[in-house]
């Protein structure tokens, strides 16, 4: 696993070793988040999970070019229940600038989960999630531009009942019409099961919003 680590960065970052790299920028997050319930005795709230959580990002930016990579360390605990689990993620993405009209970007991750209970037919639910994406942006005129993306996910577990793949796409739209910024996006996702034994149906998942801002500066 370490080396197949070392090779996703080091692939991740060839892109970017042709540039003049400026001095990193570092963010580090600590997380906490804690749940209660009701106890039906005597309608008082007693603590139910507790979940902590460590990020690190690294942010370059290279002109015309912007690097990130990003770490994240998590556990969740329940007190009165099954359901333990953790993961450690990790996360690579860039975007460069073509021209006046054109930027591209791409993002790359995975994700490792482990929980401490077997499933019912006594197999580990640990899992490992892959993903990949592309990103462009157009513009089209003075104040208003196209983005779209194209994104794949893998989810791998032990138990092949379980696997599955997921695909995504999204598309934007943002224009300005004097003070008045307008924008349109939407996002749909298609999830399908991953291998003969999987189990899990199609599945999709839409999402579309319309923003106006005022902005008279």
């Amino acid at each position: 696993m370490k080396k197949g680590v070392c090779a996703f960065m080091a692939l991740a970052c060839l892109p970017a070793w042709s540039l003049d790299w400026n001095l990193p920028i570092f963010t580090m997050r600590y997380e906490v988040a804690g749940g209660g319930c009701e106890d039906p005795d005597d309608d008082t709230l007693e603590p139910s999970s507790l979940r902590n959580t460590v990020t690190l990002r690294v942010k370059e930016e290279a002109d015309p070019a912007t690097f990130g990579l990003g770490f994240t360390v998590s556990a969740k605990d329940y007190y009165q229940q099954s359901g333990d689990y953790s993961y450690f993620k990790m996360e690579h993405d860039a975007s460069v600038r073509l021209d006046e009209a054109w930027k591209l970007g791409y993002a790359l991750g995975a994700k490792w989960m482990q929980y401490p209970q077997l499933d019912s037919h006594g197999l580990s639910k640990d899992a490992l999630s892959l993903n990949a994406g592309g990103t462009a942006a157009l513009r089209l005129a003075r104040g208003t531009s196209l983005e779209a993306g194209l994104g794949g996910r893998f989810w791998l577990t032990e138990n092949p009942a379980d696997a599955m793949q997921a695909y995504s796409a999204s598309a934007g739209l943002s224009t300005r019409f004097g003070d008045w910024l307008f924008a349109a996006r939407y996002r749909g996702e298609f999830r399908f099961p991953l291998g003969a034994s999987a189990v899990s149906g199609f599945d999709t998942y839409h999402t579309g919003s319309l923003s106006l801002q005022w902005d008279p500066n």
